[in-house]
This record gives structure tokens, sequence and C-alpha cells, in this order.
């Protein structure tokens, strides 16, 4: 038997990443088990999930199935007060059933259900992984335990610099004013989004420190009527990961705040991070796993916890500026932006000298924060 297919490697979390990151080991020969606190997969919900086309259609060692899609999104309409325009971009992403999505992606693994990670020991050169049910030995252990990981805490005691946010969002059984377009409400403090998921329901929400009383007044405002079917929400983590692997412990997805921060999606950053960490595993160089993720969306994230800071900082007149750029760039947006990718548009914009007037304190702000970075 092969030597390093016969470590053992235990997962703490079964939600997409870590059934994404057990999958493609198992392609490579290994047998890693997962730990999970719930009772099954998919459930509870804490994602959008509006999914973009590369998650599907991009070549990764495990394909991930397209079943769970339930409506195809072929751009946005985006809102400030009374105003609004329209970005095309066909096929752009799609809206699943997430419980569907997590279940495909966990089929044939080795599940254990409703065991809740208590912590690691150092055993010699191995480890034990404690849970309220099982002391199990492992060689590799790999946290995709969430925004509020464990094991990132455990890597990363002083990470003060990473911040935490609540997000909620309502299924209401209504008719959709858009049927294939996302619709994004610039607002402060946050934004808001409402998805079409189906021809009766919707989906909207919002991430922020108080998003409970922040939907109740969208929800008046812009009146939209129907049957809340479902409440659901979660916790975001924003920021960087000073170490997200040590010795023999890893983490990956929302456990390595591997997500987009203006938008916060997760899914397809922690894909390319897993896909990494395996290839690391198999070729036995689990040290380089995070210099080698951090190539590939260090600075992705970088440039997004910028963006998103200074979009935290701007007032109304600024925030309409904003809007007015970005529906004066519309056709830009349409050519080159990229829906796990933001900062190619941004890059791009500020390579265009006849848009600083639209935001020209906000343009100075934000390049000095590249400079400097």
């Amino acid at each position: 038997m092969d030597e390093k297919r016969d470590k053992k490697i235990v997962i703490i979390g079964a939600g997409p990443i870590g059934c994404y990151t057990a999958q493609v080991l198992k392609t490579y020969g290994y047998h890693p088990i997962l730990v999970e606190e719930h009772t099954q997969l998919g459930r509870p919900l804490h994602c959008t999930g509006l999914i973009g086309e590369k998650v599907f259609f991009e070549k990764r060692p495990f394909n991930i199935k397209t079943s769970s899609i339930l409506n195809t999104i072929d751009g946005a309409v985006i809102h400030y007060d009374s105003q609004s325009f329209v970005i095309k971009r066909e096929k752009v992403a799609y809206v699943v059933d997430r419980e569907k999505f997590d279940k495909e992606l966990g089929s044939g693994l080795n599940i254990l259900y409703k065991n809740k990670f208590l912590g690691i020991k150092k055993d010699k050169r191995s480890y034990i992984v404690q849970t309220d049910k099982n002391h199990l030995y492992a060689d590799i252990v790999i946290g995709a335990d969430g925004a509020n990981s464990s094991l990132r805490k455990m890597l990363n005691p002083q990470a003060n610099d990473i911040k935490f946010y609540k997000g909620l969002q309502l299924r209401i059984q209504t008719k959709p004013r858009h049927k294939n377009f996302v619709e994004v409400y610039l607002k402060k403090p946050s934004f808001f989004w409402i998805v079409p998921e189906q021809e009766d329901i919707v989906r909207l929400g919002t991430i922020s420190e108080n998003p409970s009383q922040q939907l109740k007044e969208f929800l008046r405002e812009i009146k939209i009527k129907g049957k809340i079917l479902n409440r659901f929400g979660g916790i975001v983590s924003i920021g960087i990961c000073k170490y997200t692997v040590k010795e023999n412990v890893a983490i990956v997805g929302d456990a390595a705040c591997q997500l987009k921060p203006i938008s916060y999606g997760g899914i397809y950053f922690g894909l390319k991070s897993a896909s990494l960490l395996c290839d690391c595993i198999k070729e036995g160089r689990l040290s380089a796993y995070d210099s080698l993720w951090k190539q590939g969306l260090g600075r992705e994230i970088k440039i997004g916890l910028v963006v998103r800071q200074i979009y935290h900082q701007l007032n109304y007149d600024e925030l309409k500026k904003m809007f007015e750029l970005l529906r004066s760039q519309k056709d830009l947006i349409e050519k080159i932006g990229d829906f796990e990718n933001h900062s190619k548009l941004f890059l791009e914009l500020f390579k265009r000298p006849q848009i600083y007037p639209h935001l020209a304190s906000l343009f100075k702000i934000f390049l000095s924060k590249i400079i400097n970075e």
C-alpha cells in the first residue's frame, strides 16, 4: 500500500467545501473522515444560493453536478433611490437548491453526523481529534468548519483583524419582478439583494451588524408582499488569515476567510483553495498550501477588503456618485465584469482618467491603499 495514501485525514465540517475536499482526496486514493455536528447535509441553511457559472463549468479534480440548479441568472438590476440600470451577462450565475447541492457533494463520503468538534491534541507525530462522541486519530486535520472556525482560532490566536457580520435571508412567496435578473439595492450601511428562485418565490437578504431590523425597514420601503416561507441566516468572517496551515493542520473555505469581501460569496474561492490543498497533500508538501492559495486569491481578497471598507465609509452623496459612475460604465461592466473576480473591473476602471471627476477623493483613497498593500 502507498504510504502516502495510507495517511489518516480528518476533516472538520461537512459543508460544501469540506465535502468537496473529501471528494478530491478520494479521487487521489485517500479515505478521509468528515466530522459534522448536524444531523444532515444542507441544514441549517446559511447561504444565498446564488452561485457563479464557474463553479459548475470550470474544470477541476471533482466535477459538481448541475441538478441542483433552479434558475439561470442573466445579469443584475442595480438600484439607488428611485433610479436603476440593468447589467446583462447571459448565464453569469445560477440559483440553486442549497440542500440538494450540499447533499450531492457529500454523496458516498464517510461522514460522522451529530459529532460536535471539541478540539485536537498532538500525539507524537499524529493528532487526536476529539468530539463529544469520538476520539479519532489523524495524520492530517483539515478545518472546513465555517466562519466561526475553531481551528482558525487555534492557528491564529491573535487574529484581531478578522471581522464578523450577520447575514439574514427571507424566502418569500411572491412573483419576481425580474425572472432572470438579481436585484441589488445600494444603501447604507450595507446593500440588499433580491434573487428570483422560481416563478413564484424570491430570496431577499442582507449582511450587516443588524440585518433583522434593516430587512424589516427594507421590506416596508420596497413594498414587497407575500408569505415568508423561511428565514435563515448565519455569520460571515471577513479578513486575511495570517496562517492557514501549521505542521499538519490546515483550514479551508470560510474557515480560512476564502470569500469575496464585497458580495460575501465563498463557494468558488473555497473550491479553488480546496483543490490546491488536496494537491499539496498528494504531493507531500502541505506547508506550501498557504503561499499557493494566497498567490492566486490573496490580491483579490485584499482589493475586495479595500473596496468594501471604502463603500461603508461613503456618505449618501458619495454613494449616489458611485451609482452614477457604475451606470456610466455599464458597457465596460457587461464586457469584462467577472462574477468571481471583482478586482478585474476595479483595476480596469482605474485606467480611465475620464471617470476621475465622478469620485476623485474615492480614487485617491483606493489607490493609496492598493499601493500601501
